[in-house]
């Protein structure tokens, strides 16, 4: 969980208070200890502790992540089935027709089995290191054999890289990656969204919204729509979706924590625990703090928006030589808060000019398929969009696209 500004809790766990990181508080044995496995105990206190959250804690928890929403509401030594949860018809979001989208596609062939060949794990989550992604890749592998859902996603996303490699071929690719997704959706929603997600299919379950949803991500900033409007109004079915998927990753995290892929979730926790370190943001905050326009909770959404682009940056320029400094290219649009989101539908400037230094930090991770050349275009539709007098909020975005244009 991203932790502003805040009081140190004074009532956490003495691990936690070792570890320097933020505690819920809650007793006997608090949720980062649980999960981390680690012995927890209290400092003793002549007074009651309260059995509600204090105001510390329900500050922290305002900008939480539905990952950290899902550990303080669930009990890790109660994993019992869950229900499934059917997916929407995402077809158009890709970029072919959507009538191609109902036509009938051939059973499995030659061409599939060369995309299963030219699939590598490693280049559909980069954040991942080199123990990480050899543990991921045997696990999906396994898990696409007993849910074919997943491994049609996999042919997916691996016809939607090879589109990016091969644009000679790129028209059929798309189309055959669309196929392929849409495919994987109707056999999700007719398998697993029909059942009871348990031990046995939880895994499957993440490793599909985590491929769906990074192949949906590659599909929105591939396009290059003339007007940001359009682009938006993309980004936010984009955002739909893919706060569907982490509910549903959400929905099954009991038995996750108890599942093959236990260790990827307890990794991902760890890394959105991350505080904020650097001032790269410094101005987009206090511009934030200062406006007229922006109510209390507005600004606190805009504020937690820009806490996690901050990790990113922190992770990106740092120095920081570890994969993870991908992580926040794909988890800050899923993490900003609700009320941020509704300030992007509402078209606030505020909330463009922060999206504004997302697409920064696409521009400064344009070596992943995914993102490509995408950062500067949309950093460059959002300053049109807005216009000259959003300029201040917009200046050291626009001021490393113009230095590295000039160089």
């Amino acid at each position: 969980m991203l932790r502003r500004s805040h009081k140190k809790s004074r009532a956490g766990c003495l691990e936690c208070k070792r570890r320097h990181v933020k505690c819920d508080e809650q007793r006997p044995k608090c949720i980062i200890c649980t999960l981390s496995e680690r012995e927890c105990s209290y400092p003793q206190t002549n007074s009651s502790v309260p059995s509600t959250p204090t105001a510390t804690t329900r500050e922290s928890s305002e900008s939480s992540t539905f990952l950290t929403t899902a550990i303080n509401t669930s009990n890790a030594s109660d994993a019992s089935p869950v229900a499934g949860v059917p997916l929407p018809s995402i077809a158009n979001q890709g970029h072919a027709s959507p009538d191609h989208a109902s036509h009938s596609y051939p059973a499995v062939n030659l061409d599939h089995m060369e995309l299963l060949i030219r699939f590598n794990f490693e280049e559909h989550a980069p954040e991942l290191n080199v123990e990480m992604h050899d543990f991921a890749s045997k696990l999906l592998f396994k898990c696409a054999l007993e849910a074919p859902y997943l491994m049609h996603q996999i042919l997916a996303v691996s016809a939607r890289r090879q589109a990016a490699l091969q644009p000679e071929r790129v028209n059929h690719l798309v189309e055959t990656a669309m196929h392929l997704q849409t495919k994987a959706v109707s056999i999700y929603n007719e398998t697993a969204a029909k059942s009871q997600i348990d031990q046995s299919n939880c895994s499957a379950l993440l490793l599909f919204c985590s491929l769906l949803g990074r192949h949906l991500l590659a599909d929105l900033l591939a396009r290059r729509d003339a007007d940001f409007g359009d682009f938006l109004a993309r980004f936010l079915e984009f955002l739909s979706i893919s706060r569907g998927l982490m509910a549903m990753s959400v929905a099954a995290w009991d038995l996750l924590l108890q599942s093959d892929i236990k260790h990827l979730v307890l990794w991902a926790l760890e890394i959105s625990q991350s505080t904020p370190q650097g001032h790269h943001c410094a101005e987009l905050q206090r511009l934030v703090r200062e406006s007229n326009e922006l109510d209390e909770s507005s600004k606190e959404a805009c504020m937690a928006a820009i806490a996690y682009l901050q990790v990113g940056f922190d992770s990106l320029l740092g120095g920081d030589t570890r994969n993870q400094r991908y992580l926040m290219v794909f988890m800050w649009a899923p993490a900003v808060p609700q009320k941020f989101t509704d300030l992007l539908s509402e078209r606030r400037p505020e909330a463009i000019a922060i999206m504004g230094h997302w697409a920064l930090l696409l521009y400064y991770t344009n070596n992943l398929w995914h993102v490509a050349d995408s950062g500067s275009h949309l950093l460059k539709s959002i300053s049109n969009f807005l216009g000259h007098g959003w300029e201040p909020w917009l200046s050291w975005p626009l001021s490393v696209l113009a230095a590295d244009s000039s160089g």
